[in-house]
């Protein structure tokens, strides 16, 4: 999914040239487990003094990714094409890359990542290199292999390891989904905060998904949903009752459900809590499905999601 964004901006003029064109980039963090989604953003100014075209050219935007002890990452693929698109005197684009797929990243260690922008005219403009860290994390069960029956009908094994981390004074957990080997990664999905005194709680439903509740803090607690595909189905929020420490049981319908807590509709749920009716002291929610609208130029690259959005400098 593509999406440019134009805000008006004040009037810088100078002269063409590279230095005249900033690229940088920016993370939500810089900690990340192996296989993990890196979601990397571009930022390119403009101070060229006219409307700037990028995109034009293909391989216009590429990535060098370096260990800080010394030599170059293998690259897997190159950045999925974003399409033409201008960015007006003194405005930023801003595009999103992945660069899990298209680098190989498996080993712990720290790494730099440099980006280089192709200009017109042949010109080149490059940013500061951004730091990485890949962190093997703790382990915390054996693995919980699954058959489970893909949608083409085969049926494939999987298994669900249970890994936490600690960075930036904060413990992650994350369930790690690979073969049944654990040679090949399918997806590491970051479950949110965990406290280090409690263990988190895991079952697998007769649909072989995997259910999991953790504790975020001394009351709250989170519980996922996830399936074998790597999809997560559910995430919510619950508050303890009162009555001990929240615990996953199966029912007497054979469901499970989280006991001892009850659930807090918080903006990152899953399937997500739609507000449908208030009143002076009361919300009531409904649950739908999450709706991603259609893309309006080019589709979305089966590696990345390459966004683009244009903002005053």
């Amino acid at each position: 999914m593509i999406r440019l964004v134009a805000v008006a901006s004040a009037v810088l003029c100078s002269g063409w040239v590279s230095a005249q064109v900033d690229v940088d980039l920016t993370l939500a963090r810089e900690t990340f487990l192996p296989a993990e989604d890196i979601d990397l953003g571009v930022r390119i100014s403009n101070f060229t003094g006219g409307p700037l075209t990028l995109g034009k050219e293909p391989r216009w935007l590429q990535f060098t990714v370096e260990r800080i002890s010394g030599g170059v990452v293998e690259r897997l693929s190159d950045p999925p094409e974003s399409g033409e698109f201008t960015l007006q005197q003194a405005t930023r684009g801003k595009l999103t890359f992945n660069l899990t797929p298209l680098f190989r990243l498996s080993t712990p260690g720290a790494y730099r990542v440099t980006a280089t922008v192709l200009l017109p005219g042949g010109e080149q403009a490059s940013s500061a290199p951004k730091a990485v860290e890949i962190i093997s994390g703790a382990r915390m069960n054996e693995g919980r292999e699954v058959g489970w029956k893909a949608p083409d009908g085969t049926v494939e094994r999987r298994k669900f390891i249970v890994q936490r981390a600690s960075f930036q004074k904060k413990s992650q957990l994350y369930v790690r989904i690979t073969d049944p080997s654990e040679a090949h990664t399918i997806k590491v999905l970051p479950l949110g905060n965990s406290v280090s005194f409690d263990r988190p709680e895991w079952i697998v439903d007769r649909q072989t998904r995997f259910h999991i509740l953790h504790r975020t803090d001394a009351s709250h607690y989170l519980y996922h949903v996830i399936v074998p595909d790597g999809t997560i189905e559910t995430r919510q929020m619950m508050f303890n009752d009162g009555s001990g420490r929240a615990q996953l049981r199966v029912n007497e319908d054979g469901e499970i459900r989280v006991f001892g807590a009850v659930r807090r509709p918080f903006p990152g749920e899953l399937p997500a809590a739609k507000e449908v009716s208030t009143s002076m002291n009361s919300a009531v929610y409904e649950v739908t499905k999450d709706v991603e609208s259609a893309p309006s130029e080019p589709k979305k690259s089966p590696t990345n999601d390459v966004q683009k959005v244009q903002e005053p400098r």
